[in-house]
C-alpha cells in the first residue's frame, strides 16, 4: 500500500504550488528563448546561460517537493518579506527595458549570468533537502561551496543580477541591484539567527567562514 504524505507535508506543498507552477513557466520561457537564440545564431554564453537557468529552476522544483520539514522558522513578517523579495527581485530585472549592447559587453554579461547560475546549481546541489526560500533551519550544510563561505547561493544570485544589469537601460537596474544586495544581507542575518538557535555548531562554523567574500565580508 502506498504510504500517504503527512498532512504537514501536503500543506507545505500546497503553499508552494503556485511557486512551482511559476518556475515551470520560467523553464518553458528559457527553452523558448534558446530556440530563438539558435535561430538568430546568438553567442554560446547566452545560449548556455539559458540552458543552465532552466536546469537550476528544475532542481529548485524538485527540492521544493522533497525537502526536509523545517526544524525552526524565523518569526515575524520581515524575514518572510526578505525571503520573498530576495527570491523574486532577479525576476524583476528581466522585466526592465533592455539596452543595445556591444558584442563584448553582451559576452561579458552572459558570462556573469552563466557563472552565477552554475554557482547557484552547485549551491542547491549541496544544500539538497535543506533548501529553503524563507529563513528556516532544515539542516546545516558546511561542505562543498559552504566550506568556503556561508551563503554561496546568495552570492551566485547576485552575480546573476549583476549580469542582467549590464543588459538593461540605466539607472533603474542599478537601483534594483543595490536593493537586491540590501535585501540579501537582511536575509542572511535572519537565516543565521535561525541556524544559530537550532544548531549550536553553527557558531564555530561562522567563526571560520566569511558570509560572502573571504577576507572582505
Amino acid at each position: 500500500m502506498t504510504k500517504l504524505l503527512p498532512a504537514t507535508k501536503l500543506c507545505e506543498l500546497a503553499g508552494v504550488a503556485s511557486l512551482i507552477a511559476w518556475l515551470g513557466v520560467g523553464i518553458l520561457g528559457s527553452f523558448l528563448r534558446i530556440s530563438q537564440m539558435l535561430d538568430s545564431k546568438a553567442d554560446f554564453f547566452a545560449i548556455f546561460s539559458q540552458f543552465t537557468t532552466a536546469l537550476f529552476l528544475s532542481i529548485v522544483i524538485v527540492l521544493l517537493v522533497i525537502r526536509l520539514p523545517p526544524l525552526r522558522k524565523a518569526k515575524g513578517v520581515l524575514p518572510k518579506l526578505a525571503g520573498t523579495l530576495g527570491f523574486l527581485l532577479p525576476i524583476l530585472v528581466l522585466a526592465l527595458p533592455r539596452a543595445s549592447l556591444t558584442h563584448s559587453t553582451a559576452i561579458f554579461s552572459s558570462a556573469l549570468v552563466l557563472s552565477g547560475t552554475v554557482g547557484s546549481i552547485l549551491s542547491v546541489y549541496w544544500l539538497g533537502r535543506s533548501f529553503s526560500i524563507f529563513p528556516q533551519a532544515r539542516g546545516l550544510e558546511t561542505q562543498g561551496p559552504y566550506r568556503l563561505i556561508r551563503h554561496p547561493l546568495y552570492l551566485a544570485e547576485l552575480c546573476v543580477v549583476l549580469g542582467r544589469v549590464w543588459e538593461l537601460n540605466q539607472p533603474w537596474p542599478f537601483i534594483v541591484m543595490i536593493t537586491a544586495i540590501a535585501i540579501q544581507i537582511s536575509r542572511m542575518h535572519y537565516e543565521e539567527q535561525v541556524l544559530l538557535e537550532e544548531f549550536p555548531a553553527y557558531m564555530e562554523y561562522a567563526s571560520r567562514t566569511a558570509r560572502l567574500v573571504p577576507g572582505l565580508y
